[in-house]
């Protein structure tokens, strides 16, 4: 009996061991496939959370994408409108401060029955000059014109001789003399009262001259002794008239580009103007501004008479001083 319990003893043992071994083989496998498993899910939440960063990615390139395509196609408008703002002529308002050193270089001149305007040039191979128009001087009954300045007192007299004009070509009605000054004696002085033609404003002639063609809508101001200007004086007993500067302002309206027969054939256009212009306004002074500021664009000479409007034409300053 005791053999056989001591035969029987280590075979259970044997057996619960094999158990054992089993059972812990066993369980260290499913421990194995539990964390397989668990990787597994990682790796694909990894997997998932990669794709929707990806997704979010791309997404926010897409939108990125149609922002700059609408940030360009906003860009190309604007620099569209700046272009079209660019090339619209620029209306800008002459003023006063603008005007008011070049008002008194713009002179009323009396050429024997004839009264209108002139400007006063200091100019390279001509001096001191007047610039009026030509017609100022035909049927004038006389052999020249006059102007006094009223910048000094008592007042300067100046003369404009006939005989001594000259212009830069045969096509423009327009005229220059040099001016000469004429001592006049003044009650109460020893010697007869005479101011140096150099003292008086030339400051036109330090202007840029307008471009060749200004655009259609550019603001104008013409200058100049029109008839509605003038008014009944009486001194002493005596009556006259007094002719008074005059300043009114409109816009270009219009360009003459055939430049008509009345003053043969020119390089550059004329000018319409919607600013007043009356008889007196001839020989005067026309301003207009670009981008640079104040220019001068040319002489008023004549008007253009409809059935209910008159309009001012103004000769070009670059035909009035062309020389071919």
């Amino acid at each position: 009996m005791e053999n056989k319990g001591f035969i029987k003893t280590p075979f259970l043992i044997a057996i619960v061991v094999g158990v054992l071994v089993l059972g812990g083989v066993g369980y260290f496998r499913a421990e194995q496939y539990r964390s397989y498993q668990k990787g597994k899910e990682q790796i694909q939440q990894q997997t998932e959370t990669q794709q929707k960063t990806l997704q979010e990615a791309q997404q926010e390139i897409d939108k990125l994408k149609t922002e700059s395509e609408q940030s360009k196609n906003q860009q190309n408008i604007l620099e569209q409108k700046i272009n079209q703002e660019a090339s619209k002529p620029k209306a800008t308002t002459i003023n006063a401060a603008e005007l008011a050193p070049y008002l008194s270089g713009i002179v009323n001149i009396i050429c024997g029955n004839n009264k209108g305007s002139a400007s006063l040039w200091n100019i390279k191979n001509h001096g001191m000059i007047a610039i009026t128009n030509q017609h100022m001087i035909e049927d004038s009954g006389g052999t020249f014109c006059y102007f006094v300045s009223s910048e000094f007192s008592p007042p300067a007299f100046y003369y404009l001789y006939f005989k001594d004009k000259f212009t830069w070509n045969d096509e423009t009605d327009i005229i220059a003399f040099p001016i000469v000054a004429k001592a006049i004696p003044v009650e109460g002085m020893s010697t007869p009262w005479l101011v140096p033609i150099e003292k008086l404003n030339y400051k036109l002639s330090y202007l840029k001259k307008c471009d060749m063609k200004m655009p259609v809508g550019s603001s104008v101001v013409i200058i100049g002794y029109p008839a509605f200007g003038e008014q009944a004086v009486e001194y002493g007993g005596i009556k006259a008239t007094q002719s008074n500067q005059i300043v009114t302002n409109g816009i270009i309206s219009g360009q003459d580009t055939i430049v008509s027969s009345n003053i043969g054939t020119m390089p550059y256009p004329n000018y319409f103007v919607s600013a007043k212009v009356d008889s007196g306004n001839s020989g005067g002074m026309a301003f207009s501004k670009d981008n640079n500021g104040l220019c001068v664009l040319g002489v008023p000479t004549w008007l253009s008479i409809g059935n209910y409007e008159t309009q001012g034409i103004v000769q070009n300053i670059n035909n009035v001083m062309y020389q071919k």
